[in-house]
């Protein structure tokens, strides 16, 4: 196997099997942005790490080279896929930093986290990035950059579970954390004091390494785990987007959070250091730090469910724009009019915590390739969503069903046509019809567990949230097609 495996060389659509697929498969990677970034550095590919180990290289060498090489995880915070944008707060800082130095920025994706520091001693990586406490351990590891940000650890149990109000009602509670991580020796410290105290120790439960914090707090808000601790940082925006979540006390002290660099890099440091330093001048770092770990991003909350269709068959006030624009496109204007009030309740400024914004909620790249200067405006918003509607369709004319290929369409619009390849090569190897939504979706669930997401080129994603999307799509066009007779 080749050592530099892209798992992600474009933004949104995989290479396809069929001819018909290429063409379009270029237009959707010119729409998403797939070029260079307008304000950062160029993005160059995205790699799982080997294993194997490489040749250290200075900064002069990463200079001469092109490009610096960013070790981090693929998950909700440092780096993912979003509807087929990369994004994440660790991968928009590694382009600032690609843009200082005047190159281009590499992701590399470490397979565990305890492979974080190995990898970047052996050289696949020039700098490991991503949300990592300092320790006085690690510091006799690595070199660590100038804190970005500080943190302490917070429990965070399933809502139905006993509370713990208190560090000491962990004793005798069993508490699921990855062992490579800080949480695990904090856990084992305040289990030492329990004991002293003539109470029951803590059952430190240690999970896979593949496991994010991520994993962890989803498994906890579906019950299938009671306890767990995190990041105060990550918490907090787990418990505001999954209903089953309830943080608890704090049980450590604050802990820095840093960049690392191989020890004696100082050089490299001090151009990390000045990055962060310049940034906090500005707005920048303050955004970014809100738009990654204080925005709620609602992944699963649901939405209101009420039907805006009065005696006189109006769906919204734009239904003769939709009726239009649908009817260029030959898509039912009641399934379009679904979709937009999926998007934005039908409010024209609406803007999500990714950027997106409009009645279609396009992403500011999106949009440049569509034409729409104006995404807020009603009417280019219409336009420019269903001619990228038309172009995802497409991209699936693999699947003759109307319906069936609309869905893969939506599914797509919400994540990324990346992921859903993905979803589909999946199914494929298991014998089901992949021209078929209710066969693929599972495997779009299954991509938010590692053992799943580690064999795909696109990776992890939380494939709830596109299912999810389908189907209140589906249900509120059921009611639309009912309220208002085509």
């Amino acid at each position: 196997m080749p050592r530099r495996l892209a798992f992600a060389l474009a933004l949104l659509g995989a290479v396809c099997a069929q001819k018909a697929h290429a063409a379009t498969g270029e237009t959707l990677a010119r729409i998403e942005g797939g070029g260079a970034n307008e304000d950062a550095a160029p993005e160059g590919i995205v790699t799982r790490a080997s294993g194997h180990p490489d040749h250290p290289r200075t900064l002069e060498e990463i200079r001469r080279s092109g490009y610096i090489r960013i070790l981090t995880r693929n998950n909700d915070t440092s780096f993912f896929i979003y509807r087929g944008h990369r994004m994440g707060f660790d991968y928009e800082l590694g382009k600032r930093l690609a843009q200082r130095l005047g190159i281009r920025v590499d992701m590399v994706i470490t397979t565990n986290w305890g492979d974080m520091v190995p990898q970047l001693l052996r050289g696949e990586g020039d700098v490991s990035a991503a949300e990592v406490t300092v320790t006085e351990a690690r510091k006799q590891e690595v070199l660590f950059a100038a804190p970005w940000g500080h943190t302490r650890e917070v429990v965070v149990y399933r809502a139905s579970a006993p509370p713990i109000a208190a560090p000491g009602d962990l004793a005798g509670k069993e508490v699921h954390v990855r062992r490579s991580s800080a949480y695990f020796d904090t856990l084992t410290d305040l289990s030492r004091t329990l004991e002293a105290r003539g109470l029951p120790a803590i059952r430190v439960h240690a999970v896979p390494e593949d496991w994010e914090t991520d994993t962890i707090l989803t498994a906890v808000s579906k019950g299938e785990i009671l306890y767990t601790v995190a990041d105060g940082l990550l918490a907090r925006i787990h418990v505001a987007s999954f209903a089953g979540l309830k943080m608890g006390p704090e049980i450590s002290a604050d802990r820095d959070l840093a960049w690392a660099v191989r020890p004696g890099d100082v050089k490299l440091k001090k151009e990390i250091d000045a990055v962060f330093r310049e940034l906090r001048k500005k707005p920048d770092f303050n955004l970014l730090r809100h738009k990654y770990f204080e925005e709620d991003r609602s992944f699963q909350k649901t939405r209101r469910n009420e039907l805006y269709a009065s005696e006189t068959g109006t769906l919204s006030p734009y239904d003769a724009m939709v009726r239009r624009y649908a009817q260029e496109h030959a898509f039912d204007w009641r399934l379009v009019a679904a979709q937009i009030y999926q998007e934005s309740h039908f409010d024209p400024r609406r803007k999500s915590w990714a950027g997106a914004s409009g009645l279609f909620q396009l992403m500011p790249a999106t949009a440049r390739g569509l034409g729409v200067d104006d995404p807020t405006d009603p009417e280019q918003s219409i336009r420019g969503g269903l001619e990228y509607m038309q172009k995802l369709q497409d991209h699936y004319v693999d699947v003759r069903d109307d319906i069936e290929r609309y869905r893969f369409a939506l599914a797509a619009y919400n994540t990324g046509s990346g992921h859903i390849d993905d979803a589909r090569r999946l199914a494929r190897g298991d014998k089901k019809d992949a021209k078929k939504w209710r066969e693929v979706a599972p495997y779009v669930l299954r991509l938010s567990q590692r053992k799943y997401a580690s064999r795909t080129r696109f990776g992890y994603c939380r494939g709830a949230e596109p299912v999810d999307y389908v189907r209140h799509i589906d249900e509120r066009f059921a009611g639309y097609a009912q309220l208002v007779p085509r």
